[in-house]
């Protein structure tokens, strides 16, 4: 009898396989000798030398993989393991072709098994078939976070937990109403509801109580009874009542106002009609006169009342005309003491209103508010004594200054332009046109229009009275802008002090227009300024301050030849006596605010609310009255 002799090779196989399959440790068993049974003995004797030792390979080397192979790729696989320790690594075993396996071809889903998602939420996946291979499809699921919907939305068994309200329902709870139930489910019923109710006498509040409104704290009507009151509220005093009296009411005197009586409420009484006062009545209703007479009685109708002339804010009908102080006015002031005729400060007027001196605010009566009185406001320097005090922009008359206007004229500048205008306007409310100020306008760039357009400075308007320069600023169009960008409001502000600058760093004779075309693509170019560069002066008076308040939206630019430069423009301001330049600008980082500053002015943000505009014109104004006010101390 023939036994097999094998070779032994252990190889330890941990993982390492295909995607599909997970294999368990294996040994491989390679036949190598066949012997017959009577060299059994003996061989068992010389098998470790003819056999020679076991192969170990280290677990961590080893990776067996299954490959499709001929004759059919999709069942016919053969197992390859590999010692990946070695390099280049080394083949282990090749099992050759094999019909392997896992699972019937033909059945492609095997079974739905459970599984659990990552959020935790308990799901479904297919165990299938391919290709003879045991796969999973992904975990799906229907389960999301709970929501308060009557559905387990989480699958954990349990519906809308920690979503229902205090009613066990979904939603907001609802509020209680006065229905003798727990609406809002707080184990209280009908609690803290009020409401307003009213009846013929007036309004009030109630409660609910039990699912009932009671208690209302409106005043109730009462049976009428003879009293001089209207009892059941509806609006007669004692009606069809013959009012008795007892023995205790003889002299007693009840208010009432009964027709005829026209002059204000009246009394009646009670009278005995016998000497034993068996019997007792009412006397009719009586003017207040015939209870308590007058000096002259005969004035005193006892059943129309003292008729008096002169009507008085009492809340009575003093002129018997059925109406209660009527026509009567009054002067009213309420300002501090002193100011009255101060200035500003005017008196208002007061009418009466059934006994109670005020005025009428948007048709309701307001007591003691004393309408169209002026009373102390700041003060401001407009040549006025605005807080009433008896002393004019803070004790100073106005210094004499001339105040010229250099306004970017660009169609950019068509809502600034309007609130510089509005603003003035306001102040010419107040302003009165003194000579001391005198104010003059330059406007630029401005389009002609030719053959091309040519860009240019205007003096619109030279030195006079305030009326005349806000007359000529207010008939110039100013919605006709174009969209240059050509503002040469910087030559403008040293073409102006041409004439009394100290030190003029380039010479007007030297300066010319450069004639540039625009690069913006208008076409326009800077030929010109009107007057003539060499005539363009402003008539400053001598001795007198001068202030500039330059206003535009773009950064200092210079369009002469040689052009001026920012250093240029300092040094000429500089050098010019008892002069401040100020600024509205819409960026501070343009150097706008730097040239005000070295004058002593100061720049302002640029806007088109006029409100704006005027307080930043106020402050300016307000500089010129307190540096005057403040030179009259130090002297």
């Amino acid at each position: 009898m023939k036994k097999m002799l094998t070779l032994l090779i252990l190889i330890f196989v941990i993982g390492g396989c295909s995607d599909t399959s997970e294999l368990s440790p294996t040994l491989i068993v390679e036949e190598v000798i066949e012997d017959s049974e009577e060299d059994a003995a003996d061989a068992g004797e010389d098998i470790e030398e003819d056999i020679g030792p076991y192969i170990l390979v280290p677990n961590e080397c080893i990776e067996c993989k299954w490959y499709f192979c001929p004759p059919l790729d999709a069942i016919w696989q053969k197992e390859i393991c590999m010692d990946i320790c070695q390099d280049p690594p080394t083949l282990l075993s090749d099992s050759g072709c094999v019909e392997h396996l896992e699972c019937n071809p033909m059945q492609y889903v095997i079974q739905t098994v459970d599984c659990i998602m990552p959020g935790g939420y308990p799901g479904t996946q297919e165990k299938i078939c391919n290709k003879g291979r045991i796969q999973y499809t992904d975990c799906v699921t229907d389960c999301t976070e709970e929501a308060c919907n009557y559905i387990d939305d989480d699958c954990d068994g349990a519906i809308d937990e920690g979503q229902l309200n205090a009613c066990n329902e979904c939603g907001i709870l609802p509020e209680e109403v006065c229905d003798g139930v727990d609406n809002d489910c707080n184990s209280k019923t009908d609690e803290d509801l009020i409401r307003a109710c009213g009846t013929a006498c007036g309004t009030g509040y109630e409660v609910c109580d039990d699912g009932n409104w009671i208690s209302c704290t409106a005043e109730q009507p009462t049976e009428e009874i003879c009293d001089g009151f209207d009892n059941d509220c509806d609006g007669q005093i004692d009606e069809e009542l013959e009012c008795v009296c007892t023995i205790q009411d003889v002299g007693t005197l009840f208010p009432c106002q009964e027709s005829p009586l026209i002059c204000g409420k009246g009394f009646k009484s009670c009278e005995c009609v016998d000497p034993q006062c068996t019997e007792i009545t009412t006397t009719p209703c009586y003017a207040a006169c015939h209870w308590f007479p007058p000096s002259d009685p005969s004035t005193c109708d006892p059943t129309i009342g003292q008729i008096i002339e002169q009507e008085e804010c009492n809340n009575f009908d003093e002129n018997c005309n059925q109406l209660i102080d009527e026509d009567l006015y009054a002067s009213c002031y309420t300002g501090p003491e002193g100011t009255l005729f101060n200035g500003i400060c005017m008196p208002g007027t007061m009418t009466c209103n059934y006994g109670e001196w005020g005025s009428f605010i948007n048709e309701q009566f307001s007591p003691s508010h004393c309408e169209d009185e002026i009373t102390p406001q700041e003060e401001i320097c407009d040549g006025i004594d605005n807080d009433c005090d008896g002393i004019t922009d803070y004790g100073e008359e106005m210094k004499d200054t001339d105040i010229l206007f250099i306004v970017d004229w660009s169609g950019s500048m068509d809502d600034e332009i309007s609130a510089v205008l509005i603003a003035l306007n306001k102040f010419a409310q107040y302003y009165s046109d003194e000579e001391v100020l005198q104010w003059s306008l330059i406007r630029g760039p401005l389009p002609v229009v030719g053959s091309h357009y040519e860009e240019h400075l205007e003096l619109t308007h030279n030195l006079s009275g305030f009326t005349d320069f806000l007359g000529a600023m207010s008939s110039l169009n100013f919605t006709s802008g174009n969209g240059t960008s050509l503002e040469m409001l910087m030559d403008a502000v040293y073409l102006s002090i041409g004439n009394i600058s100290g030190a003029l760093p380039i010479p007007i004779s030297d300066l010319q227009w450069k004639g540039i075309v625009n690069p913006t693509g208008f076409g326009n170019i800077v030929k010109e300024s009107n007057p003539p560069i060499d005539q363009f002066i402003i008539n400053w008076r001598p001795g007198v301050d001068k202030i500039i308040i330059v206003i535009t939206d773009e950064k200092e630019q210079s369009y002469l030849h040689p052009s001026i430069t920012n250093q240029h423009l300092i040094d000429a301001l500089v050098a010019t006596p008892q002069l401040k330049l100020y600024t509205f600008t819409r960026f501070s980082f343009w150097q706008w605010d730097e040239i005000s500053a070295a004058t002593g002015g100061s720049n302002f943000k640029l806007s088109s609310n006029p409100t704006e505009i005027y307080n930043s014109l106020m402050e300016i104004l307000d500089e010129i009255c307190m540096e005057s006010g403040s030179e009259t101390e130090n002297e």
